[in-house]
């Protein structure tokens, strides 16, 4: 009943409206995704009492004591645990890479960071 109501509404065979519709659908630039670049996103622990807005810009350091994150000459936190991306990046930055604050933990005391 559904397929004959459709043919009789709309004027045209059912296979003639769809004529080329699967020639669109094999085209690659239809669903075509274009990456730009790898979005490194750590989970920083915040020291107490740090004010933070999501969409600052912090700096993420290598140095002797660890991973630390500042936003600019005040530390504001470190990483716990370093994955090996993120540690190819900061040696491909000379120890330094810049991050954009995410999101804010429930309770202030960890944040993501993504790294670029």
């Amino acid at each position: 009943m559904g397929l004959d109501y459709i043919r009789a509404a709309t004027g045209k065979p059912w296979k003639k409206r769809w004529n080329g519709g699967l020639n669109r659908l094999k085209q690659p630039t239809l669903l075509d995704l274009t990456m730009s670049e790898t979005a490194r996103t750590v989970t920083v622990e915040l020291q107490p009492g740090t004010l933070l807005h999501i969409g600052d810009t912090v700096i993420v350091e290598s140095g002797q004591s660890g991973i630390t994150v500042s936003d600019g000459l005040r530390s504001i936190g470190h990483i716990p645990r370093l994955s090996a991306d993120l540690s190819a990046a900061l040696e491909s930055g000379g120890g330094y890479a810049e991050g954009t604050l995410e999101r804010i933990g429930l309770f202030g005391d960890t944040a993501e960071v993504s790294i670029r």
